[in-house]
């Protein structure tokens, strides 16, 4: 009876029952007693179904212990399905895609490391269209995921899928070393001129202190230059907002126009470098293992960057005192201090997303099983406190963001009471290179042609800093970039 007690009805039916049977037993001839058999053996339990590993990548190298703790939380939820989370990084990106394409087929991947522009009209049959699924969050989102990759591309999809709003480049400094140079720049920088001001007296300072090795410190990125740096820096001006940059991505006005908004960020650069504000030859210097490691090891005091290197300082050292400012105060001219935060990427580069052909896996039902979950309001409540970032998601219980990046800045931007609460986000919908990629041709460079290795944008900033090539020289290369990379 399933474990039930049985009701006084059904104790009475059934001891009614079963003396009727003995009654009519009663009344049949004697029979003779059948032969003994053999005892039947006891009913076995069927086999445990056979534990599935599932290969899914950490958002962030450094956010791998913290992630692994959420996917503990889903084991526990699903026996027999176990997790082996995996990072990659830019300097591991190439093996990886050398095992994807040798036939490795990991469950849970990122666009970026299968390609370095992520999904795109070229390549978007790589990745498994997510509409087609039995996705259960669509309606989670504060926005159309469903259907606006197809709404920019006209391809179907979804590819992949993002919960984050876009991440913030923002000031990060060691806050002993901004002490001990004398400088408060959350409460002195409040204009472009402030800035300027405050990193000539940082240089100086350390060049009196040979102790320490740069103020701002700076290595190459290519996607950090082309695709956050160049759309970061005029903002600080009035005609350097995203839609004047938008008019530029949509051929509605030229990247080498007099009036040109990424005049300023060039303009700036250069500026910086021969003052001596940037290190020298710092398109040469690696982005990690030169300028994070220094500003790690407290030999650096700032950097222009994401979030990631804030929570890479903690792991290295818990101790540490660091703390920021919004990236662009407002230069003459402009009203409000706007602050960058990334495209709103109807492609997903930095999501989550599944290749074709996962389906065809014999693991697939528990690869569903895992990518659903991850999407789910707890998981992503989970995945959004540790990277310390905000959703564009409805959630079932309010975000409690306590990352360093977070605290150390953002919370205090546009924020009743904060310290820069007349501040304002940019709308990360507007970007125009989003706009434009629909339209981008098979194989081109893009404007600042920083996909790959980067080299085009690297060798144009050399070109630069150097002399051998003007600001004007380097917008007449981006606009033909422009041209020979969109059909609009």
């Amino acid at each position: 009876m399933n474990g039930k007690e049985l009701s006084r009805r059904e104790f009475l039916r059934i001891s009614a029952l079963t003396a009727a049977g003995a009654a009519l037993a009663g009344c049949r001839p004697p029979t003779e007693a059948p032969p003994a058999s053999e005892p039947e053996a006891a009913p076995t339990e069927p086999p445990p179904a056979e534990e599935v590993t599932l290969e899914v990548i950490a958002s962030q190298p450094e956010y791998i212990d913290a992630e692994r703790q959420i996917w503990d939380v889903f084991e526990a939820e699903n026996p027999g399905i176990k997790v082996k989370l995996f990072a990659v990084n830019e300097d591991t990106v190439a093996a990886f895609r050398a095992k994807v394409a040798g036939g490795e087929m990991p469950a849970i991947v990122q666009p970026w490391v299968i390609a370095d522009a992520g999904v795109t009209a070229d390549n978007h049959e790589t990745f498994m269209d997510l509409g087609k699924t039995d996705f259960p969050w669509w309606d989670r989102w504060t926005y159309d995921v469903k259907n606006a990759f197809t709404d920019v591309y006209e391809l179907p999809g979804p590819r992949s899928l993002e919960v984050f709003a876009g991440f913030l480049f923002t000031w990060q400094y060691r806050s002993d070393l901004m002490e001990e140079a004398g400088l408060d720049p959350r409460n002195d920088v409040k204009t472009w001129d402030d800035l300027k001001a405050f990193l000539e007296a940082g240089t100086a300072w350390v060049k009196d202190n040979p102790e320490v090795d740069h103020f701002w410190d700076m290595g190459w990125h290519g996607w950090v230059w082309g695709y956050n740096y160049l759309s970061t820096l005029p903002l600080a001006f009035a005609d350097g907002q995203v839609e004047d940059q938008r008019k530029c991505w949509l051929g509605e006005a030229k990247f080498n126009d007099a009036d040109s908004p990424f005049r300023y960020t060039f303009e700036f650069l250069k500026e910086a470098y021969e003052k001596g504000w940037l290190p020298e030859n710092c398109w040469t210097r690696e982005w990690e293992s030169d300028m994070e490691a220094s500003f790690i090891a407290n030999k650096s005091v700032m950097m222009l960057h994401g979030p990631w290197v804030w929570d890479k300082l903690l792991a290295a050292d818990p101790d540490a005192d660091q703390s920021g400012f919004p990236a662009t105060p407002p230069a003459e001219g402009q009203a409000t201090w706007m602050q960058y935060m990334s495209r709103l990427d109807v492609t997903a580069r930095n999501g989550f997303c599944l290749l074709e052909g996962v389906q065809e896996l014999p693991e697939w039902e528990q690869i569903k099983t895992a990518f659903y979950w991850m999407f789910s309001p707890p998981a992503v409540k989970m995945y959004a406190e540790v990277a310390g970032r905000d959703v564009l998601y409805e959630l079932d219980e309010p975000l409690e963001i306590t990352g360093p990046q977070w605290l150390g800045v953002a919370k205090d931007i546009g924020t009743p009471g904060g310290l820069w609460e007349d501040a304002q986000y940019v709308d990360a919908s507007r970007w125009g290179e989003i706009a434009a990629e629909a339209h981008r041709i098979g194989g081109s460079p893009g404007v600042w042609d920083y996909d790959g290795d980067g080299t085009g944008l690297a060798n144009a900033m050399q070109g630069l800093m150097t002399g051998e090539m003007s600001v004007q020289d380097v917008l007449d290369w981006a606009q033909d970039n422009y041209e020979a990379s969109y059909e609009l």
